[in-house]
């Protein structure tokens, strides 16, 4: 019986838990906001729309999409830190002078560098986000979703994107 207690409380735990840290990264997206542009030049606010590649082909290589990025803010931004929230995406960053850095991966997965770019007020950069659809080979089959997240000074930006991979 006291066996039983014990696995019903640790059991409750756990799923409160679940539902806090699930509260906790729900209202970190809000954040994410402060210096988005989404996938268009225009100086907005919102959110970075989730980008969708569609159905993408395993033989047909590597799909890509450019998300731009301007510090709507009054003070400079520093990029800190770039990282894939998988080992089948890549990211590089196109600075304002034209300079690119990366390319970025997932954590863990080789050496994942410092970043120290700065983007001044009314700058923008591109983060191009590369997708391989055969990484996984047949197991990565169907419905994906992956993220790049830029860290900086100012708080992390989420960009976001999602396919239907096939065959």
């Amino acid at each position: 019986m006291k066996n039983t207690i014990i696995v019903a409380s640790a059991v409750l735990l756990i799923i409160v838990g679940l539902f806090l840290w699930g509260k906790v990264g729900s209202s970190r997206s809000a954040n994410f906001a402060i210096l988005a542009t989404g996938s268009t030049a225009a100086a907005i606010t919102d959110a970075i729309s989730v980008y969708d590649f569609g159905l993408v082909s395993m033989l047909k290589g590597n799909v890509e999409h450019e998300f731009a990025i301007q510090n709507t803010t009054a003070a400079e931004v520093t990029v800190t830190q770039v990282e894939t929230s998988c080992m089948c995406t890549r990211a590089i960053i196109k600075l304002p002078d034209g300079k690119e850095m990366g390319p970025f991966g997932m954590p863990g997965h080789g050496f994942v560098p410092s970043v120290n770019a700065v983007i001044r007020p009314g700058e923008k950069i591109m983060v191009r986000a590369i997708f391989d659809p055969a990484a996984h080979g047949p197991a990565g089959i169907g419905k994906i979703e992956r993220a790049v997240t830029l860290t900086t000074n100012n708080g992390p930006i989420l960009m976001q994107f999602k396919a239907e991979v096939a065959p």
